[in-house]
C-alpha cells in the first residue's frame, strides 16, 4: 500500500513508535488530564474560604463549582473541528494551557463575573483536551481502544484523590485557597511543555488514509442509527450520574443524618471505584454493546433503588455507593464513550469523541437543576426513581435498538 499523503496533522515519515514508548507518551498526556481532575475536585473544597472572601450566597458558589460543565458541554463538538484543523497534539496543549491558565487567574478574580468566566473557560480547555486524548487513545491503540479510554477513566481518578488531599495540604500551609489553585495551575503549564517536547505526532496524529486501514466499517455520519442513539444513551447517563454526584450527599446529610465525615467516606468509595475503568473498556473491546449497555445501566438503576429504598446505614450506603460508581463510572461512562468512538469510520472519531462530551456535560450542566426540581415536587426517593433509575432504565432499553454489525472493527490484531 502506498503511503498517505503528509499534512499538517499528520505525523512524519519514519519508524512507528514501539508499543513501549507509545504507553510511555500517552501516560504523559493521561497526568495532564489528572491535574485538570486535581483543578476540578479542588475548587469546591475552597469554596467555604471563597463564600467568606467574596460574600457569595449558597447559590452562588454552587454555580461557580459546576459551570465548568457548560464550557465542557459547549466546546466538546467543536474540539472535533479543531483537532482535524490544529491536529490533536495541539488541541491537547491548547486545551491544557488554557484550562492551567484559567485556574490560576481564578484567584484573581475582582467578583462573581469574572470568576464565572474563568470557570467556564476551565471547561472549555478541559473539553479540548478530553476529547483529543479520547481520539488518541481510539486511533493509537485500535485493537484496545475500550481499555485506553477506561484509562482515562483511571487518570482523572487519580486526581479526584490527589486533588483535594494536596489541596487541603497547601491551603492549611500557605493560609490562601489561592495557593492551590496558582500551584495546579503552574504544573498544568509545564506538563503542557512536556507534551510539545516529548510526545511524538506519531502517536497522536493519524491521517485519515491511515484511520481507515485501521478501522473497518463504521457510520459515515453522526447522524446515522448507532451514532445518535449512543448520544442519547450518554445524555441520560448524565442526568443520572450527575445528579448523583451533584446531590447524593445532600441525600445522606438531611435525609439519613450522615455527618460530614460520614457522607464523604460514602461518597468516596463511588469515586474510588473508577480505577476498575479498564475493566468497563475491556468489556467494551470484547462483548456487544446490546448486551454491556443494558446490563451496565440496570446495574446502576439497581445501585439507585437500593440507595433510595434501602436503609439509611453506613454499611448499606457505602456497599452501594461503591457499586454505583462501579457500574456508573468504570462502567457505562466508558462504554459509552468506548462504543460511540466504535460506531463510526476512522475519519469520524475525532467528532465522536466531540460528540461524547457535548452529550455527557451539557446533561451534567442542568442535572442537578432538574433533580433538585423534582426532590422539590415529589420528595427524594420518588425523583430518585424517576432520574437515577428510570433513566438508566430508559438506557438501558435504548441499547437493544442497537445495531453491533455496523460497528468498526480494527483489522490489527494487536497494537503497533
Amino acid at each position: 500500500m502506498s503511503a498517505a499523503p503528509i499534512s499538517k496533522t499528520s505525523p512524519p515519515p519514519g519508524e512507528t513508535l514501539t508499543l513501549s514508548a507509545a504507553v510511555a507518551m500517552f501516560g504523559l498526556l493521561l497526568l495532564a488530564y489528572a491535574v485538570n481532575a486535581m483543578d476540578r475536585m479542588v475548587f469546591p473544597m475552597l469554596l467555604v474560604e471563597v463564600r467568606g472572601e467574596y460574600g457569595f450566597s449558597l447559590e452562588a458558589a454552587g454555580l461557580q463549582a459546576t459551570v465548568f460543565a457548560l464550557g465542557m458541554g459547549l466546546t466538546g463538538l467543536p474540539a472535533g473541528w479543531l483537532q482535524r484543523t490544529l491536529g490533536r497534539k495541539r488541541t491537547i496543549v491548547a486545551g491544557t494551557v488554557m484550562f492551567s491558565v484559567a485556574t490560576a487567574l481564578t484567584t484573581a478574580s475582582t467578583g462573581f463575573t469574572d470568576m464565572l468566566l474563568w470557570r467556564v473557560l476551565s471547561g472549555v480547555g478541559e473539553a479540548l483536551q478530553l476529547a483529543a486524548i479520547i481520539t488518541v487513545a481510539s486511533s493509537a491503540f485500535p485493537a484496545r481502544r475500550g481499555v485506553a479510554i477506561g484509562s482515562i477513566n483511571v487518570a482523572f481518578a487519580v486526581g479526584s484523590v490527589v486533588g483535594p488531599s494536596l489541596g487541603s495540604s497547601l491551603l492549611e500551609g500557605y493560609g490562601t485557597w489561592r495557593a492551590p489553585m496558582l500551584v495546579y495551575g503552574a504544573i498544568g503549564l509545564a506538563l503542557a511543555m512536556a507534551i510539545v517536547v516529548l510526545v511524538s505526532p506519531r502517536l497522536t496524529e493519524i491521517n485519515s488514509s491511515a484511520s481507515s486501514a485501521l478501522h473497518i466499517g463504521g457510520a459515515g455520519t453522526l447522524l446515522s442509527r448507532n451514532p445518535l442513539v449512543l448520544a442519547v444513551i450518554t445524555a441520560l447517563f448524565g442526568l443520572t450520574d450527575f445528579a448523583f454526584i451533584g446531590l447524593y450527599a445532600s441525600y445522606l446529610r438531611e435525609q439519613l443524618s450522615f455527618t460530614p465525615g460520614g457522607a464523604g467516606f460514602v461518597i468516596g468509595l463511588s469515586g474510588l471505584a473508577a480505577f476498575a475503568s479498564p475493566l468497563g473498556g475491556h468489556l467494551a473491546d470484547r462483548m456487544s454493546p446490546r448486551i454491556v449497555l443494558p446490563v451496565l445501566n440496570l446495574g446502576v438503576a439497581a445501585c439507585g433503588c437500593a440507595l433510595f429504598l434501602g436503609p439509611g446505614s453506613t454499611a448499606w450506603q457505602a456497599t452501594f455507593s461503591f457499586l454505583f460508581g462501579l457500574f456508573a463510572s468504570s462502567g457505562v461512562y466508558v462504554a459509552a464513550a468506548s462504543y460511540l468512538v466504535k460506531s463510526v469510520n476512522g475519519g469520524l472519531v475525532s467528532r465522536a469523541a466531540g460528540l461524547f462530551v457535548t452529550c455527557i456535560y451539557v446533561a451534567a450542566g442542568v442535572a442537578g437543576l432538574l433533580f433538585s426540581s423534582l426532590i422539590t415536587v415529589t420528595g427524594w426517593i420518588t425523583a430518585g426513581m424517576v432520574q437515577v433509575v428510570g433513566f438508566s432504565i430508559l438506557g438501558a432499553a435504548l441499547a437493544l435498538i442497537l445495531r453491533p454489525q455496523l460497528f468498526s472493527t480494527t483489522n490489527t490484531p494487536q497494537d503497533h
